[in-house]
């Protein structure tokens, strides 16, 4: 992507749990490996508890609107392994999920593995589900 790309904020738990992913993606060659490394390597980290509440992080309901679409889609941005109510979630491993991690209210982002000028923006984000989905033993 040669587009100016917007700041992106993580917690160091998403972060780690997601260069997990990523490196166990790159293994089996997946489309998305190589742009969720490149997202993982561009992010800041922030600590939970100085998280803004604006930031589109796992567990976190964003409210997004495709370029050129009339009518915005609220989700759940999620890790697969989290699937519980697939209607309401949108996987980190897709390209509007990815797309939309760790950007902030009101932020335009480039769609990932676009090959048109499609973007995506941010309307809205919240709530937060904290740490209701997080299998147990995962750190």
């Amino acid at each position: 992507m040669t587009a100016h790309l917007p700041a992106i904020t993580m917690t160091p738990h998403d972060h780690r749990r997601l260069m997990r992913t990523a490196r166990e993606l790159a293994e089996h060659a997946h489309p998305l490996a190589a742009q969720l490394l490149h997202e993982l390597q561009r992010a800041a980290l922030c600590e939970p508890d100085r998280l803004p509440d604006d930031v589109v992080t796992l567990d976190t309901f964003v409210t997004y609107r495709l370029a050129g679409e009339d009518t915005p889609e609220k989700r759940m941005l999620i890790h697969p392994e989290d699937r519980m109510w697939p209607p309401a979630e949108l996987s980190v491993l897709t390209p509007i999920g990815l797309s939309l991690l760790g950007l902030r209210a009101g932020d335009r982002m480039p769609l990932i593995g676009s090959d048109d000028l499609l973007d995506v923006r941010v309307e809205a984000v919240g709530p937060r589900v904290v740490g209701a989905f997080v299998p147990v033993g995962v750190q």
